[in-house]
């Protein structure tokens, strides 16, 4: 029974922390045919997508310190109340203005999910038996992005876009109860007895360290390309190669298993600091050899090629630069990586629907060689300060 009651904490937990690359990336292979359902054009349908990350962003921010304040069980319910009410609405959405709110309240719900999986796995655990913990359920959130595109494409062989958000609808309840099962895991004497405002101020100590405010940033000039690159991808291989959308699904998920091969390749550096360095100047590179691909009508495994190789720096950039963060904010970790996490998705809510802007091949080209340039560059002035003010050589 011991054994039962963990396997159902972890699957929950690890449900909760897959919300974010579900909630963006199930939907994608039914992007190209959101258009003409709505009778919209393709930036709305972008909206869509940017309104979903900002939710992801805002509701980190918020539902972070609300938790150390209140508890973690009611800000989950709440969420994943949230989360199962937005489903329904966008399944029935006949209007693209409707059916973007909605898209937002999901990405405040999946906020939740994300943030409340991490702290109450800190409150339950700790030491050697919390990253064991998180391993586990990190294990299950790398599925998810490789999943998620892959799902969709199998709904859309025998549904339309609504079967995605019924599926959708599907998880929320049954997280929801699962949720239930949860106990407190933050008892009150341990809950923050600051107000709203003073915990809020514990982002200024963010924002007052250069080298962890320099990371933050490089990694939000990384996440351009990356969301740029989510947002983008249906309409440059479905509709300019013309794959189907398992075929696509399939392009999605090669290219997540990249990003894991980078992180993987990430601790193979001595050094943070040049990890996040040579993955910016290599995603900018990839990102001007793919613009010249798409500029002058290469195939798709060309361009799919130098994709995942950008996906790949990514990968190796990530973690790296993460551990810096988070070293050089020790006394304030949750507050760093709730704008670590939250920077990326807004970023990611201005560059998406961009793409939807003129041609989606020049347009996505102009944004991810900006993002990448942005990134090499604010990598040498992350090295600059990381050289001056902290560690850089990773423990063996």
């Amino acid at each position: 029974m011991k054994n039962l009651k963990h396997a159902i904490f972890l699957i929950t937990l690890a449900g909760l922390s897959a919300f974010g690359p579900f909630v963006t990336d199930m939907y994608l292979p039914a992007l190209p045919t959101l258009p003409e359902a709505f009778k919209t054009t393709p930036f709305w349908i972008q909206m869509s997508m940017s309104v979903c990350m900002l939710g992801l962003a805002i509701g980190q921010i918020f539902i972070g310190p609300l938790s150390d304040k209140f508890g973690r069980r009611m800000p989950l319910l709440f969420s994943m109340w949230m989360f199962v009410a937005a489903s329904f609405g966008c399944i029935l959405a006949t209007d693209i203005f409707f059916f973007i709110l909605m898209r937002f309240f999901q990405g405040i719900a999946g906020a939740g999910g994300i943030v409340l999986s991490r702290s109450i796995s800190s409150d339950k655990y700790s030491g050697m038996e919390l990253a064991k913990f998180l391993a586990l359920i990190a294990a299950v959130h790398s599925i998810a992005p490789v999943a998620a595109p892959i799902v969709g494409g199998i709904t859309l062989t025998f549904s339309d876009w609504r079967g995605i958000f019924a599926c959708l609808f599907a998880v929320g309840v049954v997280l929801l109860a699962l949720s239930y099962g949860l106990r407190e895991s933050l008892d009150k004497s341990r809950r923050s007895a600051l107000s709203m405002l003073a915990v809020f101020k514990l982002y200024k100590n963010v924002f007052c360290d250069s080298v962890a405010l320099s990371y933050i940033l490089q990694q939000g000039a990384m996440a351009i390309i990356l969301f740029t690159y989510i947002s983008a991808s249906p309409f440059i291989f479905e509709g300019i190669y013309a794959l189907s959308p398992m075929q696509f699904g399939g392009i999605f998920a090669a290219n997540a298993v990249a990003i894991a091969v980078g992180a993987g390749l990430s601790s193979k550096f001595k050094q943070r600091r040049t990890a996040v360095v040579f993955s910016g100047f290599g995603v900018f590179i990839g990102a001007v050899v793919e613009a010249v691909l798409l500029s002058s009508g290469a195939g798709v495994v060309a361009v799919e090629i130098v994709l995942m190789a950008m996906m790949a720096m990514y990968g190796i950039s990530a973690p790296a630069a993460a551990a810096i963060v988070l070293d050089s904010q020790h006394k304030n970790a949750g507050t760093a990586a709730a704008l670590l996490g939250a920077l990326p998705f807004f970023l990611g809510s201005i560059a998406a629907p961009c793409t939807g802007i003129g041609s989606v091949e020049t347009t996505f080209s102009a944004i991810v060689i900006f993002g990448g340039f942005l990134g090499a560059l604010l990598s040498l002035i992350a090295r600059h300060y990381q050289k001056k003010h902290g560690p850089s050589t990773i423990p063996e």
